[in-house]
């Protein structure tokens, strides 16, 4: 496999994968993309408060270190627009055996 582009995420997008991990329910799942709702993502203020934050970007930043590895690990290959993406690069993570 050549090495792909290591993908990044916004703060945008650290707020929906906190917001995924964070509601197990199909309900909450469900109302996290609804923008009348409460639940919704775009809600969750990064910077409201320093070790709320820090906690909630660490949490988003390790689930997103462990599905990417995971899908690695797994022999996935992850490309959009053309685009292929190194999942291991991605995830933060050196080879590990």
């Amino acid at each position: 496999m050549t090495a792909g582009k290591k993908l990044t995420l916004s703060d945008e997008d650290l707020r929906e994968v906190f917001a995924l991990f964070s509601s197990p329910a199909d309900d909450e799942l469900q109302r996290i993309y609804q923008p009348s709702n409460r639940l919704y993502f775009d809600f969750e203020q990064i910077g409201q408060e320093y070790n709320l934050t820090q906690e909630k970007r660490e949490f988003a930043i390790d689930a997103w270190r462990a599905v990417t590895y995971f899908l690695h690990r797994k022999g996935f290959r992850l490309a959009k627009d053309g685009i292929e993406y190194d999942l291991l690069a991605s995830s933060g993570y050196s080879a590990l055996p």
